[in-house]
């Protein structure tokens, strides 16, 4: 396993200026969303809530090590990918309504199971993902390989397919369809000490826009989620029972679970279970 440096870990902010910070970027959200945001909820229906691509409920470090640290975002990719001997299994159940929803398929219900393993060296890794759909196990195979590992401070950079056999909808009802190519950058933003800025552009689910997002570490065990990802902006809170520290992240767990509770288009709520394995 490789070793993190302890500057990926923890923060010197206090708990007050990390809340206050978190309320600014979820304001500010909110308050770009009505012009940012699609209201066409069938395009990609498959997609909406989170799509199983790295960093999706779960943290990938810049060593591409799976876990509770690192980038993290509802539903787009970060570009730290996970290497080899990484693995992550997880659910989520995404609403339709203004209401919280439990469950896989339905007219209130949109929701997605995945299995996804890291193979190659950290910093090169390649994540491969199987993400199934709706009750009759509608399938669909994700890819992702990082280019760059960044350094300490610097640009990740990775490309992926989300998708990759075309295996599901780009419209509800219309078969077929889906495959999105995209690219994405990952950096540790300098400005807020261990939080981590996201940005890229894909064809597909991304509308052939940019995207983008931030995962900013508001205590110990708590991370705030913002983000646009090319179709709607999406916010939400990642929790994990585990602190920040180096002495706490050790070879004793690296069995880690994540929850997550959020909201697509900052209306329809998302909640999620995700275990990894480093």
């Amino acid at each position: 396993m490789k070793t993190l440096s302890p500057a990926y870990y923890g923060s010197d902010r206090t708990p007050v200026q990390c809340y206050l910070l978190a309320a600014v970027v979820l304001l500010v959200f909110m308050l770009v969303s009505p012009v940012l945001a699609d209201t066409d909820w069938n395009e990609f229906y498959q997609f909406r809530h989170s799509s199983t691509l790295p960093g999706n409920m779960f943290g990938v470090s810049p060593a591409g090590q799976v876990g509770f640290d690192g980038a993290l975002q509802q539903n787009v990719p970060v570009a730290y990918t996970p290497s080899a001997d990484n693995w992550v299994i997880g659910c989520n159940s995404g609403s339709n309504t203004g209401s919280v929803e439990i469950g896989f398929s339905g007219d209130d219900v949109n929701g997605t199971a995945f299995i996804g393993l890291g193979a190659g060296r950290p910093g090169h890794g390649m994540y491969g993902s199987w993400m199934m759909t709706g009750s009759h196990i509608e399938e669909a195979y994700n890819f992702q390989y990082q280019l760059a590992d960044g350094g300490q401070r610097g640009w990740a950079l990775a490309v992926g397919v989300q998708d990759i056999l075309n295996q599901r909808d780009d419209y509800a009802g219309d078969p077929y369809g889906a495959r999105s190519i995209y690219g994405v950058a990952t950096r540790p933003f300098d400005l807020f000490g261990d939080s981590y800025l996201t940005i890229g552009w894909g064809d597909g689910r991304f509308d052939s826009n940019p995207f983008g997002g931030l995962s900013i570490p508001v205590t110990g065990g708590l991370t705030l989620v913002t983000e646009y990802d090319g179709m709607q902006v999406n916010a939400g809170l990642a929790l994990s029972g585990l602190g920040r520290s180096a002495e706490e992240y050790s070879e004793r767990q690296r069995w880690i679970a994540l929850g997550y509770f959020g909201y697509s288009d900052l209306d329809r709520p998302v909640v999620g279970l995700v275990i990894t394995k480093h």
